[in-house]
């Protein structure tokens, strides 16, 4: 019984760091929002929305991608990607992918998250809290300023 335990014991030992270092692997820097007012009087059917950007980091050994995020301040968030083709165009995109080592800035012209239905003017000074879902490392939550 001893030696099963320790056996356990040391398994456990051995997995939880490889295991703990993939949770931490993904980091998210500098998160912002664009400032948006609610348009009560626009077009029927039309929602107001924002843009969202953050740094992604992966300082892990594996791919990773950003799959899905979500934000309290809108009914839904997509991930979008700003492709210049005779005129700027925004499009959904599956999603990000992240190298091992690598790092992606989601930044005006370039990938964002579009914060769709929004449920509150955003303005300057506040926050939103945005949960973005990874592949592999999960759901991490941050808080990002409204500029």
């Amino acid at each position: 019984m001893r030696r099963s335990l320790a056996l356990v014991l040391t398994g456990l030992l051995l997995v939880a760091p490889a295991a703990l270092a993939q949770d931490f692997a993904i980091r998210l820097e500098k998160p912002w929002v664009r400032r948006a007012p609610l348009m009560p009087d626009a077009r029927p059917g039309a929602e107001s929305t924002a843009a969202g950007y953050v740094t992604l980091v992966n300082r892990g050994s594996e791919r990773d991608a950003l799959v899905a995020a979500s934000a309290d301040a809108a009914a839904r968030v997509e991930l979008h990607q700003t492709r210049n083709m005779s005129g700027m165009m925004m499009e959904p995109v599956e999603k990000v992918d992240l190298a091992p080592g690598g790092r992606v800035e989601l930044k005006p012209g370039s990938y964002h998250l579009m914060l769709i239905g929004l449920r509150r003017a955003l303005t300057p000074g506040q926050t939103v809290t945005l949960t973005l879902q990874f592949e592999r490392a999960g759901r991490l939550t941050t808080r990002a300023e409204v500029r």
